[in-house]
This record gives C-alpha cells, sequence and structure tokens, in this order.
C-alpha cells in the first residue's frame, strides 16, 4: 500500500449531495468552460448579485484607498517635482511621501480586509451553491437558490474566509513593509524577509486547502473537523493539480500592478470573471470528491454488500450442513 493509499484511507467517506453520475468521467476542465458558457447570462445575473457582497472590497481598495493616498500627499504639501533626489527638500519629500503611502496601504489591509472577506464570505456560500448545482446538471433559480446557499452553508464559509482574511492581511502587511524598506532604504533587515516569505508561503498553503475545501464543502454533510481533515488530506495528495490551478487562477491578478490593464482586471471580476474562478474551482473540486471520496465511498459500500452476501450464504451453508446431520431437529411432532 502506497503513501497515498494509506493516506487517503484516514478520510471521512460519503454520498455527496449530487446525482448519481459517473465519478471517472474525464475533461473536467473542458466540462467547466461548457458549464460556464451555456449558462453565460445566469452567470453573469450571479456575479453581479455577488457583486453586491464584494461592495466593501470594492469601496476600500479600488476607491477609498487611491484617494486617500492623493489626498493624504496633498494636504501633507509634498513636493515630487522637478528633479527629483537633487536638493535636499526633494528628497525628504520623496522618502516621507513613500512611507505614507505604504503606510496606508498597510493601515487599509490592516483594518479592513479581514471584514472585507466575512462579507463576501457570505455571497460566496450562495454562489458556490448555485454553481454546484449548474455543474451537476441540477436545476438553478438564481435568486431562491443563492438564499438557500447562503442559509445552509454560510457559517462554514465565514469561518474559513476569516482565517483567510487574517493570512491575507498578515501577508499583505509583510510585503508592504519590505517594499517600503526597500523603496526608502535600498534593504530590509533579515526578520522582515523571513515575516514576509513565511507569510507568503502560509497564504499559498491556506490557499491550496480552499481550492479542496470549499467545493467540498458544499457537496457533503460532513462536520467542520471532517471537511477540514479531507481537504488537508486531498491538498496533500492531489498538491500538484491544485499549484496549478492556484497559480492559472493568481497569475491574471498581477496585472492589477499594471495601470492600464488593471481596470480590464476589475472589468472582468465585476462582470463574469468570479463567476468563471467559482465554475473552473467547482470541477476542480468535484474532480477530487469524485476521486478520492465518492469512488472510495462506493467501492467500500460494494465490498460490505459482498461481504454481507458471503456471510449470508456461509450461514445458509451451515444451516443446511446442521439440518442434515440432525434433520429431526426442529420438526413438530
Amino acid at each position: 500500500m502506497s503513501k497515498l493509499t494509506k493516506l487517503a484511507a484516514h478520510m471521512t467517506l460519503g454520498k455527496d449531495l449530487g446525482p448519481e453520475r459517473d465519478y471517472n468521467e474525464r475533461g473536467r476542465i473542458r466540462k467547466a468552460f461548457s458549464v460556464f458558457a451555456s449558462n453565460l447570462k445566469n452567470m453573469l445575473v450571479l456575479n453581479l448579485i455577488l457583486d453586491l457582497f464584494a461592495l466593501p472590497f470594492i469601496i476600500m481598495f479600488i476607491f477609498l484607498m487611491s484617494r486617500y493616498e492623493q489626498s493624504s500627499i496633498s494636504e501633507a504639501g509634498f513636493s515630487f517635482s522637478g528633479f527629483l533626489g537633487i536638493g535636499y527638500g526633494l528628497v525628504d519629500d520623496t522618502v516621507a511621501g513613500i512611507n505614507m503611502i505604504y503606510g496606508i496601504r498597510s493601515d487599509f489591509f490592516l483594518y479592513f480586509f479581514t471584514p472585507c472577506m466575512m462579507i463576501f464570505s457570505i455571497g460566496l456560500a450562495g454562489a458556490y451553491h448555485c454553481i454546484r448545482n449548474y455543474y451537476w446538471g441540477v436545476e438553478v433559480k438564481i435568486v431562491k437558490h443563492f438564499f438557500r446557499g447562503i442559509k445552509l452553508h454560510w457559517w462554514k464559509f465565514l469561518i474559513t474566509f476569516t482565517v483567510l482574511g487574517l493570512v491575507g492581511t498578515n501577508a499583505a502587511c509583510g510585503t508592504i513593509e519590505l517594499m517600503r524598506l526597500m523603496a526608502t532604504q535600498g534593504s530590509a533587515g533579515a526578520g522582515i524577509w523571513i515575516w514576509s516569505i513565511l507569510s507568503l508561503v502560509l497564504c499559498l498553503l491556506c490557499m491550496l486547502f480552499c481550492s479542496v475545501f470549499v467545493p467540498m464543502s458544499v457537496s457533503f454533510r460532513f462536520n467542520y473537523g471532517q471537511y477540514i481533515k479531507n481537504s488537508v488530506i486531498g491538498a496533500l495528495i492531489m498538491i500538484l493539480p491544485a499549484l496549478i490551478l492556484t497559480i492559472a487562477l493568481v497569475a491574471p491578478m498581477l496585472l492589477l500592478m499594471v495601470n492600464l490593464a488593471k481596470y480590464i482586471v476589475y472589468f472582468v471580476m465585476i462582470s463574469v470573471g468570479a463567476s468563471f474562478y467559482i465554475t473552473l474551482n467547482v470541477a476542480f473540486g468535484n474532480f477530487c470528491n469524485d476521486l478520492l471520496i465518492n469512488a472510495m465511498y462506493e467501492y467500500e459500500q460494494e465490498q460490505a454488500a459482498k461481504n454481507a452476501l458471503a456471510q449470508k450464504k456461509q450461514q445458509n451453508r451451515a444451516t443446511a450442513k446442521a439440518q442434515r446431520a440432525n434433520p429431526k431437529k426442529g420438526k413438530k411432532r
């Protein structure tokens, strides 16, 4: 028995909430694109509903943070014109301005990122529930099933995304501090480098975990501890495809650092991008669930049925043998 098989043996098994289907079907990514394209209009509506829960993110990090940076620089009277770096005053203004900008960004992530994630998680519970049904080929009434998803799954998403928000806040603050020191001093201490790198690694591990946990949490009826155990084991077994999916989903977000491209990313995510991301994650989650949980549960049930049948046959043979040995036993006189 391989190490992965031994690891999978510790998972809690069960039948998911979906209809009967082929657990070994191929082409999951192709199916995700097909599901998304065939329900494009509904995905757009679902994305717009989800945007309501993303409003705190949109307001705080797209509008208010940049405007607050500009107004703070203007009120401080810093000068960034002319030959920067030549002249004592301009150097002071440049360093102070950079410190102020990075300080504002750090404060926004510190105070607002986790609360925004908590609000957004409620909408994600409804969106994942709807897109799960689309992927399974189950009829969906968007508003009804969206709020049914919130009712059923809100607490799982709230706990998980609160933790993810705290991890993300730590990673963002560490990275911002590293960038501030590199911009103003040209170097940073070992402690800052360790903080930044370890926080980013922890953030990546949490994302790998969530890539399995989130679709599993809307597909099975387990307790929270069983969700965590199964997701950790699933993420370890499927670490390579989970890593590829995570990189593929995060890579477009790097365009946010490009002034013109970031507005394209904003438009795509606000219109249909979030629904598309969820569809891909649901497809990956179903692949993991079918391969590891549903297939093993089905095999376990088949083996249990075979063992029960074999035991029954053995009992029948024993009974027949006993009757042949003592044919008068049990007969009425």
